[in-house]
């Protein structure tokens, strides 16, 4: 029997999060500073956690937060396990850009900023926004992007389609539920957000796991080749916080207590997906 993959994933946003969400936030500098801890303080903790359990995670950075932050990249790359992942330059939300050529020229910028200092190429997107354009998919094959990260339609692996057209780029499922920013986000600028007992995120998040983990040994023991993945989403300055990285490392020991297991970047699960399903694009 193989493993299930289990991909932690990180979003290191800093201050793009709130720029994105109002151009006036530049000029102010306390909401900006939630950005700076998650820089600071939350992925420091963060690569301290991955590190004790040598688990390899994939972090998606947009090109904006690798230029203003230039210790950020090299301070994920150290550890030589991890993957990072295109997440726009500007973090504008596709259906936010006047166009679709401003749109690709932004994920352009991005790419020129990030590819030279991780000296490899970007293989996986994740929209700022957990959407698409209607040019987005267009893109990302012009940029050959093998994977992408952000549809809610599956608990599997799949191929991406969308608008009724079908590609060759692999889908890494996500949701909400799985998503610490819907749970823990908030600011004075955000209304209508509340903060979540530690102990409720972490019972919600373990139970999801074992429902799918269920589930994948179930179909690998009836002879199924499961595509099932269990994706969690998170942002340092949201994780990032002393109490819940307590429920980060809880929820990746009981991971890591369940023996068909095995964490993975984003880049591993889709390679491995691809060679069972003889796919060569």
């Amino acid at each position: 029997m193989k493993n299930m993959p289990v991909l932690l994933t990180f979003d290191v946003d800093g201050e793009m999060i709130w720029r994105c969400r109002d151009p006036e936030n530049a000029d102010r500098p306390v909401t900006l500073s939630l950005g700076h801890y998650g820089l600071n303080c939350g992925l420091p903790r963060i690569l301290k956690v991955l590190k004790k359990y040598d688990a390899p995670a994939t972090f998606f950075v947009p090109g904006m937060t690798a230029e203003m932050f230039p210790h950020v990249l090299p301070g994920i790359m150290e550890a030589g396990i991890h993957e990072i992942g295109h997440h726009s330059y500007s973090h504008t939300y596709p259906d936010k850009f006047p166009s679709g050529e401003a749109e690709a020229e932004d994920y352009a910028k991005a790419s020129r900023i990030i590819e030279p200092v991780i000296g490899k190429k970007l293989k996986g997107y994740r929209s700022p926004a957990w959407e698409f354009s209607r040019s987005t998919l267009d893109i990302l094959e012009d940029m050959g992007m093998e994977y992408s990260s952000n549809m809610m339609g599956s608990d599997r692996l799949e191929l991406l389609e969308i608008f009724g057209r079908k590609s060759d780029i692999v889908e890494i499922p996500i949701h909400w539920i799985l998503d610490d920013a819907a749970f823990w986000l908030y600011s004075v600028r955000i209304a209508g957000k509340c903060m979540q007992p530690l102990s409720a995120v972490e019972d919600c998040w373990i139970k999801e796991f074992d429902g799918l983990y269920e589930e994948f040994l179930e179909e690998e023991e009836n002879g199924v080749d499961s595509d099932i993945v269990f994706v969690l989403t998170c942002h340092p300055q949201v994780i990032g916080r002393p109490s819940r990285m307590t429920v980060l490392e809880n929820v990746i020991r009981h991971i890591n207590s369940c023996p068909h297991v095995e964490f993975v970047t984003a880049g591993q699960a889709v390679a491995d997906y691809k060679r069972r399903h003889g796919i060569t694009k």
